[in-house]
């Protein structure tokens, strides 16, 4: 029988992994809107600069010099490696709503595979892209200390 903290957990992932994948199948099918968008937010002087998205980076995480956020194929290998990183936290969250215990490992290497997806495809400068990964991580966690009720 699952429990109820497991069942929030995974339900939390499921809705967390759901937006994930709209947000960055979207990202690649209008990257060239998206990558403007980005460039339409560059902040002003005496502005505050706008709220960075957990699926692209801000403006002012790039030096000016490299590819960035105004750069389609930036953004679009970006929403690649995050939607490789959701699929398998999603997949890993099924089988451990399935109560499998396999799912923790499945979720575990997505969690991997979306810290070192961004840096792979896009170099450092996407490490900022990878902060809702650090979320996955604490779920990992909490998934583990719920390992018992899984077969």
């Amino acid at each position: 029988m699952r429990s109820e903290f497991l069942t929030t957990l995974c339900v939390l992932t499921f809705l967390g992994c759901a937006w994930s994948l709209f947000d960055n199948i979207t990202t690649i099918f209008r990257t060239d809107a998206v990558t403007e968008i980005k460039r339409d937010e560059a902040p002003r002087s005496g502005t505050n600069p706008p709220p960075a998205t957990l699926s692209t980076p801000s403006l002012s995480d790039t030096d000016g010099g490299g590819p960035g956020p105004g750069d389609s194929d930036f953004v679009r290998r970006l929403a690649i490696g995050q939607i490789g990183y959701s699929l398998l936290t999603l997949i890993g969250a099924i089988l451990m709503f399935n109560l499998r215990r396999m799912g923790w490992y499945v979720y575990v290497a997505g969690v991997v595979v979306g810290l070192i997806a961004p840096v792979v495809l896009v170099g450092f400068t996407a490490l900022n892209a990878t902060f809702g990964v650090f979320f996955s991580i604490i779920f990992a966690a909490l998934y583990w200390l719920r390992l018992s009720e899984m077969r």
